[in-house]
């Protein structure tokens, strides 16, 4: 029997928080200590500023009560100068400083002296020559044409993926307030709200799979209540509109598991594909069925065969065939119905799902006998509870006597005992 009315029995996607992504160069760590010359004695309080040569950089440090210094933050990537000064010192510098993640630190010595600092203008004057004192560290050979190249491809490409990691972080907490806003909106039923919400944060960024997940829901729910209330116009239009959404949504989320930048849970993000199949399958299976679009049928189909392998839980990995055989039935593909039920029966041949909407399609493509045995089966199986055995057997006297058939044998099932004879 079929039902006039749709209904619903997805829940709204649960609000996940969306999460910060990290895209910055890789860094590492610059030190080393600062003495007085000819001694061992550490200066305490220096002032040490790592000066990025390649491009513009600053990264100022003071020496601790040992005279060491150590900045764990600068970028792999770069050529540095280190001007170091300190009161009642001569200040120093050394140039032409690479950064890598098992540098020696560097041992440096300031005589007596003004107490002045060193500008990179100073420097330049210089000629960007070092200028440790005796006993310190001699400065790293400048860096060739090929590797300044390098390097500057390498933070060409580390700024981009920066600026890209800073653009979406912007974004981040204004879409979780919509997010919010519409699953608050979701659960209180207010459909156009929610979709208002959903629609605002896929404004923002298009490419995020849960806004685009929790749209797709909110449309179908509308869509049903539209259908529902017989505007078939506006609801056949929401579906549709859920279909796209949930493509873009499950688009986003192949995106996102690609992305090594992002956190990905393999586990949720079954269960998020999941939900985003079961939304689409819904979709394409009402409009399948009740809207005479066949285009959807293949498409409703795919995705309950897929959901089957997707799922873990048995009774759904049972109900999901079923699902996909009823959208064949409903659409008027008996054919295709009959072999989808088949298919099952061989699983699982006490099925009685199956066996009821397999004898109905077998009358559907006019092998009658095959119907009637098989909705004997049904019968035979079902509990006496199901209100659908009195219409079966009503429907087996019909294809009895319309077709001149001969009557089908129940089979003695457990539990239930042999079958009464009949009167002649």
């Amino acid at each position: 029997m079929k039902s006039k009315t749709l209904w619903s029995a997805l829940a709204g996607c649960a609000l996940l928080t969306l999460m910060s992504v990290s895209a910055w160069a890789q860094v590492g760590r610059l030190e080393g200590d600062v003495v007085k010359e000819g001694s061992k004695e550490p200066i305490v309080g220096a002032e040490v500023v790592i000066e990025r040569t390649d491009i513009k950089g600053t990264y100022p440090v003071k020496t601790d009560k040992k005279g060491h210094f150590l900045h764990a933050g600068v970028p792999l990537t770069g050529t540095y100068t280190v001007l170091v000064s300190a009161p009642g010192c001569e200040p120093t510098f050394l140039s032409g400083i690479r950064v890598i993640n098992n540098n020696e630190p560097l041992k440096i010595e300031l005589r007596a002296g003004d107490g002045r600092k060193l500008t990179m203008e100073d420097v330049k004057k210089a000629g960007g020559v070092a200028k440790a004192s005796p006993g310190g560290a001699p400065a790293p050979p400048k860096m060739s044409e090929e590797e300044m190249k390098k390097a500057k491809e390498e933070y060409e490409k580390a700024k981009k993926d920066r600026d890209e990691a800073e653009k979406y972080n912007a974004a981040i907490g204004q879409i979780n307030v919509f997010l919010k806003a519409g699953n608050d909106m979701l659960t209180k039923n207010d459909l156009n709200g929610a979709i208002g919400q959903f629609q605002e944060a896929v404004k923002l960024n298009p490419d995020i799979h849960i806004s685009q997940g929790n749209l797709a829901i909110a449309l179908q729910k509308r869509g049903v209540g539209q259908f529902n209330a017989g505007n078939r116009d506006a609801a056949k239009q929401d579906f549709l509109d859920s279909i796209a959404a949930t493509q873009k949504a499950l688009s986003g989320l192949e995106s996102q598991e690609k992305d090594t930048k992002m956190t990905n849970d393999p586990l949720q993000n079954r269960r998020t594909r999941t939900t985003y199949h079961v939304v689409r399958a819904e979709s394409e299976a009402i409009l399948a069925t009740k809207f005479g679009d066949l285009t959807q049928v293949d498409a409703a189909v795919k995705d309950y065969t897929l959901l089957a392998e997707l799922t873990d839980d048995p009774a759904k990995k049972k109900d999901y065939p079923l699902k996909a055989a009823k959208v064949y039935f409903d659409a008027g593909k008996s054919e295709e119905a009959v072999t989808a039920y088949n298919k099952i029966l061989e699983s699982d041949p006490e099925n009685v799902e199956a066996l009821y909407n397999l004898g109905l399609a077998y009358a559907g493509v006019g092998k009658f006998q095959e119907s009637a045995n098989t909705l004997q089966k049904f019968v035979d199986k079902a509990p006496a509870t199901d209100q659908r055995v009195a219409e079966a057997k009503s429907v087996i006297k019909d294809l009895i006597v319309g077709n001149n058939l001969q009557p089908p044998k129940s089979e003695p099932t457990k539990g239930k005992g042999a079958p009464a004879k009949k009167k002649p």
